[in-house]
C-alpha cells in the first residue's frame, strides 16, 4: 500500500553533464516507456492523440514491483504495447536525491527515465483523487479513456500477466502526425508530450549563442509552459541569454514556475524586464497566495523616509562607548547633578544613556553585571518626564527591555518610541541602538506572523526594515546583529537581491566580521552562483583597505567555490577556484602574523582539494606536489575535514594507490610518510 505522499520540488545543484545530450527520439523508436512529465501535459497529449491513459503506480522493495521497473518496463514486447498510451507514472520513491544540476539541466529518474523523481512524486495526490478509489496500492495499472471512463483497474493480482495482458487489450493505435518528429520551434512549443519538451531542450542546451536565442524569442510565445527549457536559460552564464530567459518567463510563465521567478529576480538587472516579472506575479498571484505576497514585497516603497526624530539628524554621542573609564565618568557627572537637582530630566536621560552604554560594554566582554545594569537604565528611563523627552526616555527603555530579555516590554516601549512627537535631535548612541532594536523586533514579529499565517503579508515590517537600513547605512551607524535579523527578514520576504546588497553594504561596514561573511557568501551562492562569489570577492579586495583580512575572506570563499565546482564535476573552474584561494591566503598570511594559522590551515585544504582534482583527471604529479606542499605548510591540518567530508591524509592514501597503479613508486614512496 503506498502511504500518502508530502511533496516539494527539488532543484539542487548536482554534476554538470560534459558533453551536450543526443537529440530525443521520436515517438514510437524511444528506447523506453515515453513517461508525461505532469498530468496536465498527459491529458493534453491524450487530447491532441485520442490515445488512452496509462497510469502505473510504484514502488521500492516489493517483489512484483521492483520485477515490474526492472524488467517489464524495459522488456521491448511491453514497451510496444505503451505505444498506443499516454503514460504516466506514480512512485513515492526517490532513487536520485537532485532533479536539476548547477546549470539547470533535468537529472532524470534512473528507475523511470524521462521524468525526475519529483516528478513522478509529485503526480501522485492529483491521480489518487481522480482514479485511486481511495485505496493506495502497489504495484497498480489503470487504463482511462479518452471520456475518463476506467478501462482497467489492475491491483493485488496474483499473476502480474494479467496487467501485461490488460494493457495488451486496451492499447489504442497511435497516429503519427499529431506527435510527428520536428525541429520546427513553432510547433514544439504548441506540444505538451515529452518528446517535444525534450527535443527543444535538447536543441537548447546543444546550440550556439544565435540558436539559443531564437530558441528563447520562440519561448516567449509559447503555449505549451516550456518551464525546464528556461530553467537551464536562466542559470547560463550569458547575462544576455538569461535575460531572454527572463523576458520569456515574465510572458508564459504560470503558477509552477513561482519559484523560477523569484530566483530570476534574484539575480536581473534589467529594469523593465524586472517589472515585467513582478507584473507577472500579480497575475500568478489571482491564484497563487505565495504570488500574491511576493507581488506586495516587490511593492514596498524603499524611498520612505524614517519619521522624526529618529530621521532627524543626531547629536553626537555624549562620550566614547567603548571606554569604560569615559562612561563612568559620564555616570559620577549625572549623579552628582541629579543630586542637587532631582527634577533635571535632560541629565536623568543622559545618566539613563551611560548606564545603558555601560550594560552593553559589559554584555560585550561577558561580565555578569551586565544584567543588573540594564536594569537600572530600564528604571531610569521610567523617571523621565519632561514631555520633551519622552521619546528618547520610551526609546531608551526599548533597548534595555530588549537586552534583558522582556520582549513584551521593548515591544511597546518601540510602538511609542517610533510615534515621534518631538523634533529634538537623538543622541547618535541612543539613535543608533534604538535603531538595532527596531530592526530585531520588527524581524521577530514578522516571523511570529508568519508562523501563524504562511502566507502573511510582511509589507509594513519589509518598509520599516528597508527605513532604518537605509537610515543605518546614511549615518555609518548599526551593529551586525540587528542589521542581520533585518536582511534576514528581507530574504524572508522574498527580496533576495535587495538582501545580496544590503550585505554587501553590511559586509564594508563590518569587515572582520565571520557573521556577515558567510550571510553574504551564501546568499551569493544561492542567488548567482559560485563564480559569482569569485568574481564579487575579488572586486571587494580591491575594494577595502584591510587587505590580510580581505584576502582571508576572500581565500576562504574560494576555497568553498573549488568545493562547489568539485560536487558539479566542472574539474577546470574549481582547479582555479582551488588555486585562488591558495594564493589568497598566502598574501593573508605574510600579510597580518594574526591570520598565518588559520589561512595555512585553510590553504592546506585548498592544496588537497586541488590533488583532488587531479587525482579525478589524471594530473597525478600535480597532485603529488600539492599534497607534499600541504604537510610542509601545516602538517597538523592533514587530519582536517572539508566541505566534501574528506582528510588530505585520505586523499594522500588514495593519490599513492593511483601512482602504484600507474607504475610511479618513486613517487608513491614520497608521499608514503604522509599515510596514517
Amino acid at each position: 500500500m503506498l502511504a500518502a505522499l508530502g511533496l516539494w520540488l527539488i532543484a539542487c545543484l548536482a554534476p554538470t553533464p560534459q558533453n551536450p545530450q543526443p537529440a530525443a527520439a521520436p515517438v514510437g523508436t524511444q528506447p523506453g516507456i515515453a513517461w508525461q512529465r505532469s498530468l496536465a501535459d498527459a491529458l493534453a497529449v491524450q487530447q491532441a492523440t485520442g490515445l488512452p491513459l496509462l497510469v502505473v503506480v510504484n514502488m521500492n522493495g516489493e517483489t512484483f514491483n521492483e520485477r515490474f521497473a526492472g524488467t517489464t518496463y524495459h522488456d521491448p514486447a511491453f514497451i510496444e504495447s505503451t505505444r498506443g498510451y499516454v503514460c504516466v507514472v506514480a512512485s513515492p520513491d526517490r532513487h536520485t536525491d537532485k532533479d536539476y544540476d548547477a546549470k539547470g539541466n533535468r537529472i532524470e529518474c534512473p528507475r523511470f527515465g524521462g521524468c525526475t523523481c519529483s516528478e513522478h512524486i509529485n503526480i501522485e495526490p492529483e491521480l489518487f483523487k481522480r482514479w485511486f478509489n481511495n485505496q493506495r496500492n502497489a504495484p497498480r495499472h489503470v487504463g482511462v479513456s479518452t471520456a475518463n471512463k476506467v478501462l482497467f483497474d489492475r491491483f493485488l493480482d496474483p499473476s502480474m500477466q494479467t496487467a501485461i495482458n490488460a494493457i495488451a487489450k486496451h492499447r489504442g493505435t497511435p497516429t503519427p502526425d499529431a506527435l510527428a518528429p520536428t525541429n520546427d520551434l513553432a510547433v514544439l512549443f504548441g506540444r505538451r508530450d515529452s518528446v517535444a519538451r525534450q527535443t527543444v531542450e535538447n536543441l537548447f542546451r546543444s546550440g550556439a549563442g544565435e540558436q539559443k536565442r531564437k530558441i528563447l524569442e520562440a519561448a516567449a510565445k509559447a503555449s505549451n509552459e516550456p518551464s525546464d527549457l528556461l530553467r537551464m536559460a536562466l542559470r547560463s552564464d550569458d547575462d544576455a541569454i538569461f535575460t531572454l530567459a527572463c523576458a520569456a518567463l515574465a510572458k508564459v510563465g504560470g503558477p509552477d514556475g513561482l519559484i523560477d521567478v523569484e530566483d530570476a529576480l534574484a539575480r536581473l538587472t534589467d529594469k523593465q524586464v524586472a517589472k515585467d516579472l513582478v507584473a507577472k506575479l500579480g497575475a500568478i498571484g489571482t491564484t497563487s497566495q505565495a504570488a500574491a505576497r511576493l507581488a506586495e514585497h516587490f511593492a514596498v516603497d524603499a524611498k520612505a523616509t524614517f519619521a522624526a526624530p529618529w530621521g532627524l539628524r543626531w547629536q553626537p554621542a555624549a562620550v566614547d562607548s567603548s571606554s569604560r573609564d569615559a562612561i563612568e565618568a559620564l555616570l559620577d557627572d549625572c549623579e552628582k547633578k541629579l543630586a542637587s537637582n532631582p527634577s533635571d530630566d535632560e541629565t536623568r536621560l543622559r545618566f539613563g544613556c551611560g548606564q545603558l552604554m555601560l550594560a552593553m560594554l559589559l554584555a560585550v566582554r561577558g561580565d555578569k553585571n551586565a544584567g543588573l545594569w540594564f536594569e537600572d537604565a530600564r528604571t531610569t528611563a521610567q523617571k523621565v518626564k519632561a514631555a520633551a523627552l519622552l521619546t528618547e526616555a520610551r526609546a531608551l527603555l526599548a533597548v534595555a527591555a530588549w537586552q534583558s530579555g522582556d520582549a513584551g516590554a521593548a515591544n511597546s516601549a518601540m510602538n511609542q518610541a517610533l510615534l515621534g512627537g518631538t523634533t529634538r535631535e537623538p543622541d547618535a548612541f541612543l539613535a543608533g541602538a534604538f535603531l538595532d532594536v527596531v530592526l530585531s523586533i520588527t524581524a521577530q514579529t514578522a516571523y511570529a506572523r508568519a508562523q501563524v499565517d504562511q502566507h502573511a503579508i510582511l509589507r509594513k515590517e519589509v518598509e520599516r526594515t528597508v527605513q532604518v537600513l537605509d537610515l543605518q547605512t546614511e549615518r555609518k551607524s548599526g551593529g551586525e546583529s540587528g542589521a542581520l535579523a533585518a536582511i534576514g527578514l528581507i530574504e524572508f520576504a522574498g527580496l533576495r537581491q535587495q538582501a545580496q546588497q544590503r550585505l554587501r553594504a553590511l559586509v564594508l561596514r563590518h569587515p572582520a566580521s565571520q557573521a556577515v561573511h558567510d550571510r553574504w557568501r551564501s546568499r551569493m551562492f544561492i542567488d548567482l552562483g559560485a563564480e559569482a562569489v569569485r568574481k564579487a570577492y575579488a572586486e571587494y579586495v580591491d575594494t577595502v583597505a584591510d587587505k590580510p583580512t580581505a584576502q582571508w575572506y576572500a581565500g576562504y570563499a574560494n576555497l568553498v567555490v573549488g568545493e562547489q565546482h568539485t560536487r558539479d564535476q566542472r574539474w577546470p573552474e574549481a582547479r582555479t577556484a582551488y588555486s585562488d584561494a591558495i594564493d589568497r591566503l598566502a598574501i593573508s598570511a605574510k600579510g597580518n602574523e594574526a591570520f598565518t594559522d588559520s589561512a595555512n590551515h585553510f590553504a592546506v585544504l585548498a592544496l588537497a582539494g586541488r590533488a583532488a582534482v587531479g587525482i579525478d583527471t589524471g594530473e597525478l604529479d600535480g597532485a603529488a606536489a600539492d599534497l607534499l606542499r600541504a604537510a610542509e605548510l601545516r602538517r597538523d591540518s592533514l587530519d582536517a575535514v572539508d566541505g566534501l567530508q574528506r582528510k588530505p591524509r585520505e586523499l594522500a592514501g588514495r593519490l599513492v594507490r593511483a601512482l602504484e597503479a600507474k607504475g610511479n613508486q618513486a613517487l608513491a614512496d614520497q608521499l608514503k610518510p604522509l599515510l596514517p
